[in-house]
């Protein structure tokens, strides 16, 4: 019986990649619900339970608790940060270039996507952020929230909000996606200088780990980060949730000659 039992997770396991194959599940798609997939396969849910997985062992799908099955694509790791001073093939995307990362992917060659989990909108700073960007409460702020997506894989979520004073007008203008700080610089002759990142590692809560399309037990490095314009107006601040198995974040520091060793 359970050589009959194995036969037909083995059936099921091929046919899903036979699919995966052809493309007719693609990357990043989510998967038929257990139920509709035993029907369609006309076997037990168990054999399903069984195929999805070992397809997960294989690194052919994620299985998300209560979120669904994913079609997974190999994916590279982004270096954010100085490069190593050792010799290293991945190129890094340097702090210095802060507010680039789609633009990087794109140089490197990768499809990118900025995907809005909501439209843009001007919202009321409440308490939190009013005393994260050092405004009064109420002060009318430019908010984006959206999805970096690189090679059809979503890296990370980012809830963005800037001063409408400056940014404003960018309202409506989510479709192509239209680059920030470029935009501030010839509409309104602001200019970024200064970003400072607070980096903290944790589980994804479960929209979070909806939107990367990782499971509940996967790890995300939760980031807060401060923008200055060149006359010392902050103007940004931005939540982002990065999927902490596709970046690597390096830095580099001076050593003081009375530190020990």
């Amino acid at each position: 019986m359970a050589k009959e039992k194995d036969t037909k997770i083995d059936e099921v396991v091929a046919e899903l990649l036979h699919r995966i194959e052809r493309g007719i599940y693609t990357a990043g798609q989510q998967l038929p619900s257990e139920r509709e997939l035993t029907e369609e396969l006309n076997v037990s849910r168990a054999t399903i339970r069984g195929a999805l997985q070992r397809l997960q062992a294989e690194n052919a799908i994620d299985i998300v608790p209560r979120g669904g099955v994913f079609i997974r694509t190999p994916s590279a790791k982004v270096t954010i940060g100085p490069a190593s001073p050792l010799a290293s093939k991945a190129p890094a995307l340097e702090l210095k270039r802060a507010g680039s990362f789609i633009r990087a992917m794109e140089a490197q060659g990768r499809q990118t996507l900025v995907r809005f989990i909501e439209p843009s909108s001007i919202v009321p700073a409440d308490d939190d952020l009013a005393e994260k960007m050092q405004i009064t409460p109420d002060t009318k702020l430019l908010r984006r929230y959206r999805v970096h997506i690189v090679d059809k894989v979503p890296y990370r979520i980012l809830d963005s909000y800037y001063l409408a004073s400056l940014a404003g007008d960018l309202l409506g203008k989510d479709e192509g996606y239209t680059p920030l700080f470029k935009w501030l610089r010839e509409h309104t002759g602001t200019i970024a200088a200064k970003a400072f990142e607070k980096l903290d590692m944790r589980p994804p809560t479960a929209e979070e780990a909806h939107l990367l399309n990782i499971p509940r037990s996967q790890t995300v490095t939760d980031m807060d980060r401060w923008v200055w314009a060149k006359d010392g107006t902050l103007f940004e601040y931005s939540h982002i949730i990065a999927n902490a198995a596709l970046h690597e974040y390096t830095y580099s520091y001076d050593i003081d000659e009375g530190a020990s060793r």
